[in-house]
């Protein structure tokens, strides 16, 4: 008994601290990831009471140490994630359902980190994101001598900026996807995961590319219809580079025995990977349509 109760309260505690840590270094969501592990063990039982009570924790913490009551509000954005491991471990059913609620939970928690870190550090991420890529920009077209481009490309990727969020949500997603398939086998939650090898992206995104590349084709302003265009095509793009490594990660596995030897041999292959994009998109594309390692499973699955 005394056992079980050290144990709940070093979940409790650990948890609740671990909210103020990601609440003080401004929502990172790659230590978000970090605490997937920590939000899988606290799933396990009694999750809404475990979360109610770290949740009072940190706002003990934050009152210790001197933030406003405005503080108290804005932690609740750290709790979106830990909600969407429990839903994803308690109440999906299906793949589908899996990537798209750690797809919306990750992409509610980044639009909400850009206004809450506006508001408490009077921040703009995206303005200062799109000001770095400008001086960046600048340095390298003011050599060749035209400085009026790199001001287009930052309008660019101002108007990219909608896709290149969901496309983060995406990956960020899919790692929490896995880590939560990992720590939920180790501590025994009940739950059917994708293996990586078995990921086969719906014949909606072979039909989306080809449709919106067609329409890419038309637009001669930038307008509505050519922000849509483009960020569908950067979305589109980024499943189909899923696709691929997918498709590498199959043969992989049939070919080499060790998980240790997998999991490096894959992670080199991603960076060598990333230096052949098209190439990879190309690969992602022509998988699809003729499932090289038949794959694709019987209904469609995400």
């Amino acid at each position: 008994m005394n056992n079980k109760l050290l144990k709940e309260g070093f979940i409790l505690i650990a948890f609740g601290v671990f909210q103020v840590i990601l609440f003080l270094l401004q929502f990172n969501p790659i230590l978000a990831l970090v605490g997937f592990p920590l939000y899988v063990v606290a799933v396990k039982e009694d999750f809404i009471k475990r979360m109610v009570i770290s949740y009072a924790i940190s706002v003990l913490i934050l009152m210790i140490i001197g933030k406003s009551p405005i503080n108290f509000l804005f932690l609740l954005i750290t709790f979106i994630l830990p909600i969407c491991v429990f839903l994803l471990l308690q109440i999906s059913k299906t793949t589908v359902m899996d990537f798209a609620t750690l797809t919306a939970g990750f992409l509610l928690y980044q639009v909400l980190v850009i206004k809450a870190i506006k508001v408490l550090y009077k921040k703009d991420e995206v303005a200062q994101v799109l000001s770095l890529l400008k001086g960046m920009f600048e340095s390298y077209f003011r050599v060749i001598g035209d400085d009026n481009l790199s001001d287009r490309l930052v309008e660019f990727f101002k108007l990219m900026m909608p896709g290149f969020v969901i496309v983060e949500a995406i990956v960020f997603a899919l790692f929490g996807y896995y880590i939560a398939k990992f720590v939920a086998n180790k501590v025994g939650i009940q739950k059917e995961f994708l293996p990586f090898s078995k990921l086969f992206m719906p014949k909606e995104v072979t039909v989306g590319v080809v449709v919106f590349f067609i329409l890419s084709l038309f637009p001669t302003t930038v307008g509505a219809f050519y922000v849509v265009v483009s960020n569908m095509i950067i979305i589109l793009l980024l499943l189909l580079f899923i696709q691929s490594l997918s498709l590498i990660y199959a043969v992989i596995e049939e070919k080499i025995n060790s998980q240790f030897i997998r999991g490096w041999l894959f992670t080199v292959l991603i960076i060598f990977g990333m230096q052949f994009l098209i190439l990879m998109i190309f690969i992602g594309f022509l998988d699809l349509i003729l499932d090289f390692k038949k794959r694709k499973p019987k209904r469609v699955e995400l």
